[in-house]
């Protein structure tokens, strides 16, 4: 059962109901394109799809999209069931039972580095995230969560928490920053989902004099990284109230977490290094530093992360050589590189496939990018690696200007040598208007380096 709804009443009475029938739900998120729907539903084999009149609209544009059962939820369609004909009066008959290892959901990847895959989510993976939502952020019992970010991932695993506790899923369609302060401020929102680039968003909305209300609990964040500027920022508005993890959809929502004595830590010492990490290890999970022969690496040693957790993915739906690979050796092969200092915080420093190697030397994109995104006038930073003829690949940073900017290639590259050794000292620099991102809001990378290495081969030719 696939959902293509946004946030809503509808979409929840959706997935609980599919859940309850014991069926494998599929999500879907709202703000990609109908080739990409396409895709999914192909994909996931679905046999039937919940959505709504507008969505529906843009699915009948493409023939290739063929569904056996279409639910509208608004029951204006002529060609699709309604929503309110498939409701039934209690008859007190016990949801479908369902084994802790069956497949639960399908939760589609965000694809930067190729096609979406479906993660197979068991129901202890959900369960698991559940018990541990409840022991990480605390649920009190009646607690009032809002939803800003959409139910389609990280928001939609604090569902059913929330009802476990008797409280209220506050639904909003979309993120309105203000709004959020707002319901804050007046207690009416106690908890809540955010990623990293809606709570800069949320700071940059807040009055004078703002404050949150006694009632609220906690921002939970997660899904990309944190500037130290936002973080420190966040700290000092919510009362250090925030908790990070670090995850992935194949492990959602927790492996590591970087707790509110942390966040409250960062009000009166903003020079931490925490403020950069990712957290301790959540009990009841594992993780290795991995090196490039299979060894453990020592503290303070990059390498790619393995991960262990009760929620881990079974695999990758139809995806056996990719499943084999991800979970080698029973670790979930994360692709992320970090390294482990002597108190067990984990510091990541790039995806693995992020990495370039120039002239023989590893560098880290991502150390690249903290440095030029604290470059005044610089808006957004990615940085690839770009074929050279003799170092291999050739580091270069692809920048959008701040409005009002007029920052140039020698101020960056000064700023660059400033905290840089040499070798990664951007050798190239691309203006951009924007850079491409997918519907997550994940720079593209794989685009950019294509694009570019194209450009790059046509001048030289």
């Amino acid at each position: 059962m696939a959902l293509l709804l946004h946030n809503s009443c509808e979409y929840v009475e959706a997935f609980l109901g599919s859940l309850a029938a014991g069926l494998v739900v599929v999500p879907l998120n709202t703000r990609l394109t109908v080739p990409d729907f396409a895709h999914m539903l192909r994909d996931a084999e679905v046999s039937a799809l919940v959505t709504d009149a507008a969505f529906l609209a843009e699915l009948r544009s493409d023939s290739t999209i063929q569904v056996p059962l279409v639910v509208d939820v608004t029951g204006t369609s002529e060609d699709a069931v309604s929503l309110a004909d498939l409701r039934a009066p209690d008859d007190g008959r016990e949801p479908e039972h369902k084994q802790p290892s069956d497949l639960c959901s399908l939760m589609y990847t965000s694809g930067t580095t190729g096609a979406p895959k479906a993660v197979m989510l068991s129901h202890r993976s959900w369960s698991s995230v559940s018990d541990t939502c409840v022991e990480l952020l605390g649920f009190e019992e009646g607690i009032s969560i809002m939803h800003p970010a959409p139910l389609t991932h990280g928001a939609g695993f604090l569902l059913i928490p929330t009802l476990r506790h008797h409280g209220t899923n506050l639904l909003v369609r979309s993120f309105d920053p203000r709004d959020t302060a707002d319901r804050i401020a007046s207690g009416e929102a106690q908890g809540m989902f955010l990623v990293p680039s809606m709570i800069r968003m949320l700071l940059d909305s807040l009055p004078e004099s703002w404050q949150p209300s006694s009632r609220f609990r906690w921002i939970y964040y997660a899904g990309s990284p944190i500037d130290p500027t936002t973080f420190v920022e966040a700290a000092q508005a919510f009362g250090g109230r925030l908790v990070q993890s670090f995850a992935q959809m194949e492990s959602p929502m927790f492996l590591t977490a970087l707790d509110a004595e942390v966040h409250l830590r960062a009000m009166d010492d903003p020079d931490s290094p925490l403020i950069r990490s990712a957290g301790k290890l959540i009990e009841g999970r594992e993780i290795r530093i991995v090196d490039a022969d299979g060894h453990d690496a020592a503290t303070g040693v990059a390498g790619e992360v393995w991960g262990k957790a009760p929620q881990l993915m079974s695999g990758y739906w139809n995806r056996p050589e990719d499943s084999e690979k991800a979970l080698a050796g029973g670790w979930l092969h994360t692709g992320d590189v970090g390294y482990l200092d002597e108190e067990g915080y984990l510091y990541l420093v790039d995806r693995v496939k992020d990495m370039i190697v120039t002239g023989g030397s590893n560098v880290y994109a991502r150390e690249v990018e903290d440095v030029l995104i604290a470059v005044e006038g610089v808006e957004r930073a990615a940085v690839i690696g770009l074929p050279h003829r003799i170092w291999g690949e050739e580091v270069t940073a692809v920048l959008v200007r701040a409005d009002g900017a007029s920052l140039d290639e020698d101020t960056v590259i000064a700023s660059c040598r400033q905290a840089l050794a040499g070798y990664k000292v951007p050798k190239r620099i691309v203006w951009l208007d924007e850079l491409p991102t997918n519907a997550y809001g994940k720079v593209l990378k794989r685009s950019l380096r294509s694009d570019l290495a194209e450009q790059l081969a046509a001048s030289a030719g």
